[in-house]
């Protein structure tokens, strides 16, 4: 098993596995993404491609040496140590790397740390929770549509007058397109959860501009619209997926209640979490996937009193984008 530590990114410690060659640090490539660079896999050519701004290049495994697109022209630059195969993935010189990204570098021998300063910034468009006083909250939903959740769901939010936001996926969205159709027709919103539901921490940046797209065009499909608001699998994303989401227009929807549904928790539970962390400009992460055990049937069976106790707080339940719009 290979040894673990610590990279501080702009002043952030996040942990990595490593691998030292010839003195040299090698990380993960999908790393790097912490730092907000573009991180690639050529298939053709076995290499690892990273694109910040204007700078692109490429590290092909198991040579010593960068590609580097230069004035429309492939020039070949010589590495310290080769790019590596471990574990199934692309170890790079974390150090060098950084560097022809035009960062900074500096090691610590006194406590055995590396700091990267990236020296560029991405803006941040994450929302977790609505600063307002007015008692507004969002009820979202994750992982579906499915054909057992999903119905029992709606039916609950139709009876009690409330619109959620559902957070699909695309090939949720194609396996059970009447319960999008029907979401719409309902009054609720709908969002980009991705297709497949990777963490996007750990794929090519390429692939999570294709999950996010065919998501996309697969609601624009089965119900014409193209949403602007996202949601990350498991909330996780790093500085590079944030610059994504901003290039695609996407706006990062989190969370300020966390329900843990998902796991298997008694309506009790639930109703117990709502209670203690509800406030003003909530957004509440709920789930309707498909599960071969009834991990869901605590949270369909906590849904009347969840609305129920909220009202009865003055609460008022809207949609995602309603809660946004509130602020203008």
């Amino acid at each position: 098993m290979l040894p673990e530590a610590s990279i501080f990114i702009d002043g952030e410690p996040i942990t990595t596995k490593y691998t030292m060659r010839e003195g040299h640090l090698l990380v993960p490539a999908l790393f790097l993404k912490n730092t907000g660079v573009y991180v690639d896999w050529d298939e053709k050519y076995q290499s690892v491609v990273f694109k910040l701004k204007k700078t692109l290049f490429a590290l092909p495994v198991g040579k010593r040496f960068t590609d580097d697109y230069v004035g429309g022209v492939w020039k070949r630059s010589p590495l310290p140590t080769e790019t590596i195969e471990l574990e199934g993935e692309p170890y790079v010189p974390i150090v060098t790397v950084a560097q022809k990204l035009g960062m900074e570098v500096r090691y610590d021998p006194h406590i055995s740390r590396t700091f990267i300063q990236t020296n560029f910034s991405v803006k941040t468009n994450n929302i977790k929770q609505l600063n307002t006083t007015e008692k507004l909250v969002a009820l979202t939903y994750d992982d579906g549509p499915d054909n057992v959740y999903t119905p029992q769901i709606l039916d609950i939010l139709k009876e009690k007058n409330v619109k959620a936001t559902f957070f699909i996926m695309g090939k949720q969205a194609r396996a059970y397109p009447n319960e999008v159709k029907r979401m719409v027709n309902e009054g609720h919103a709908i969002a980009n959860h991705t297709y497949s539901h990777f963490n996007t921490r750990k794929i090519w940046t390429d692939k999570i501009r294709k999950e996010i797209l065919l998501t996309q065009a697969e609601l624009e499909r089965v119900v014409g619209r193209r949403p602007d608001i996202f949601r990350p699998p498991y909330g996780a994303y790093t500085k590079a997926d944030m610059q994504l989401f901003n290039e695609l227009g996407m706006r990062n929807i989190l969370w300020s209640v966390d329900t843990l549904d998902w796991s298997g928790a008694t309506a009790d539970d639930i109703l117990e979490i709502i209670h203690r962390d509800t406030s003003p400009g909530g957004i509440v992460l709920l789930h309707n996937f498909q599960s071969d055990t009834p991990l869901l049937k605590g949270s369909v069976e906590a849904l009347p009193g969840i609305i129920d106790e909220l009202r009865a707080k003055g609460y008022k339940f809207v949609t995602v984008q309603s809660l946004l719009a509130s602020q203008g």
